[in-house]
């Protein structure tokens, strides 16, 4: 007698359990942070009503073949600049950011729907067969592709999201066969951004650094003339430009950067979030004071607990244990994503997964890490956990659209 078997769908189903839990607990994460008295009460109906949309989104963008996406990569692209400048010149100011768009009732951040436009961009680019990334002009095209959203995402100013973009580019160019010396040479200003940061540009001493290690690099990487001009104008351009843009900062993103590398030097300013941060977290202990039962949650002395530091209400209420979940939760997420990448057969599919989960591991990097004072507080929030809706929706389609490569990971 012949048995039959249900056969599942080719899913990521251990990328899928670790998404609707991640959901759930930021569901319930959501619910207890906003349970404070007069303090974003009701605000977790709202977050269910994103998440049913989001789980929508996610399944649209599961359904439809990756490759139908493909025709409207420019098209999206070019929608989503016109977005970021109509922020600009249109968009809703908070917290000293202009990022928000309102079109009625609907509030949404173009920034996040730029970042998977630039990634099917780049993953069409990519794909290209008659690609030679050893050569200037086949690789230049594409970080013009990415510093353009960089710089109106800077420009809201949005600094945290805007980087997402050269971080996508550098992961993709290195999953696309970028050889490491022109990958090199390519970063080696961001080296020069660093140092025009710290030191004094105009001080003799800081050209002779820069030219000292340009020369040992370009020795090392031997690159062809093109190439050669173009990092020494690079280089040229952020030493003489990164003054410039520093005196143009706004303070807040000037104490930003202060704050970090010292907190304590102004506990009930710039440096307050951290300090709240890091009271929170470690007032959890190992296994955490209990649902709905955080302390610096319910004073009101954490800041931002239901969107941005969401993960110190985890810390708080969860503990170690609750905290470390969380974070191997994720850790499960990207790992996936990245094993989709290796195993897809077709190009532009591997490249695709390649940027979208390369989006999720940095912004959950840079979230997590700001919780804890390991880097700058950056307004990032934390995917699928904190509430919002243009993130969660956004996030969800990027689970999305790597489902949609796992169901069609055997294809050529």
């Amino acid at each position: 007698m012949a048995t039959s078997r249900i056969r599942l769908p080719l899913l990521d189903w251990p990328m899928l359990a670790v998404s609707v839990a991640l959901l759930v607990i930021g569901l319930a994460t959501v619910y207890s942070a906003t349970t404070v008295p007069g303090a974003h009460q009701g605000l977790w109906i709202k977050q269910f009503g994103w998440m049913v949309l989001a789980v929508g989104a996610a399944w649209v963008a599961t359904t439809f073949h990756y490759r139908a996406h493909d025709p409207l990569a420019y098209p999206l692209y070019g929608i989503s600049l016109v977005l970021l400048v109509a922020v600009l010149v249109l968009g809703s100011s908070a917290f000293g950011a202009r990022r928000w768009l309102d079109l009625g009732p609907i509030r949404f951040q173009p920034s996040e729907i730029a970042k998977i436009a630039t990634v099917f961009v780049l993953a069409r680019r990519f794909s290209d067969p008659r690609l030679d990334l050893h050569r200037f002009k086949h690789w230049f095209p594409a970080l013009l592709v990415a510093l353009v959203p960089f710089a109106l995402v800077a420009r809201e100013p949005d600094l945290g999201t805007s980087l997402a973009f050269p971080v996508i580019l550098v992961v993709m160019y290195f999953w696309a066969g970028m050889p490491w010396q022109t990958l090199a040479l390519a970063l080696s200003p961001a080296v020069t951004l660093v140092l025009a940061f710290v030191l004094d540009p105009r001080h003799p001493g800081f050209w002779l650094l820069i030219g000292g290690g340009l020369a040992a690099l370009l020795v090392v990487t031997r690159p062809g003339r093109l190439l050669l001009i173009a990092a020494v104008a690079m280089h040229l351009a952020v030493g003489l430009g990164t003054p410039v843009v520093k005196s143009k900062l706004h303070d807040y993103q000037l104490r930003r950067v202060e704050t970090f590398l010292n907190p304590d030097q102004d506990p009930q300013g710039a440096g307050y979030q951290i300090i709240q941060s890091r009271i929170a977290i470690g007032s959890g202990g190992i296994t955490g004071k209990g649902w709905l039962k955080g302390t610096q949650k319910a004073l009101s002395f954490l800041p931002m607990r239901h969107t941005d530091f969401i993960f110190a209400v985890v810390g708080e209420e969860r503990g170690l244990i609750g905290a470390l979940t969380v974070v191997i939760l994720y850790a499960v997420l990207i790992l996936r994503g990245f094993r989709l990448a290796a195993v897809a057969r077709n190009g532009f599919a591997s490249l695709l997964a390649c940027g979208l989960v390369t989006a999720l591991f940095y912004q959950v990097m840079v979230n997590v890490l700001m919780t804890i004072g390991w880097a700058p507080v950056t307004g990032l929030p934390l995917p699928l956990l904190s509430y919002g809706g243009t993130a969660l929706i956004v996030n969800c389609v990027q689970i999305g659209l790597l489902q949609n490569v796992a169901l069609r990971r055997q294809e050529y």
